[in-house]
């Protein structure tokens, strides 16, 4: 009887030091970025800044352009169709019904709304072939602004 008393009394024991270690461990690892008083670069970095890019180098934005943009959010269209002029397509608005349609070599089809909001806001440019090619306020633009899903 007293050696199952004493065999409870430990691992209660055990259970709470293992609570307390659990415990002072999560407190450990959270109260550096908490109290702001760990080393910038040890510091997690949000999403935002992880930016892998695949585009060629002259897709990427030149860092010249400046002004406000006309607009602070691009719809995912907007983002999707930018998206595709940064990596080297020729962008064509077609009907909604077209979209699907094979489209030539280097190209990519964009509802037509789509594409003229782009063009109206100076993202994309007229190549004089029926298409259009990004500018570099829309590698701007893919740069600074939110995506609304």
């Amino acid at each position: 009887m007293e050696f199952a008393v004493l065999l409870m009394v430990v691992i209660v024991l055990g259970l709470l030091g293992w609570g307390m270690y659990r415990l002072m461990k999560r407190r450990a690892a959270s109260s550096p970025a908490d109290a702001g008083q760990a080393e910038p670069h040890s510091l997690p970095l949000d999403d935002s800044t992880y930016r892998v890019s695949y585009a060629p180098p002259e897709f990427e934005w030149s860092g010249t352009t400046t002004g406000a943009l006309p607009v602070k959010i691009l719809t995912y269209k907007q983002y999707e169709c930018l998206e595709d002029a940064r990596y080297g397509f020729r962008i064509v608005g077609v009907p909604p019904t077209e979209r699907k349609q094979p489209q030539p070599h280097k190209t990519r089809a964009h509802g037509l709304k789509t594409v003229a909001s782009l063009k109206k806001h100076g993202f994309l440019e007229d190549d004089g072939e029926g298409g259009y090619l990004i500018t570099d306020r829309g590698l701007n633009a893919l740069e600074v602004c939110s995506v609304r899903y």
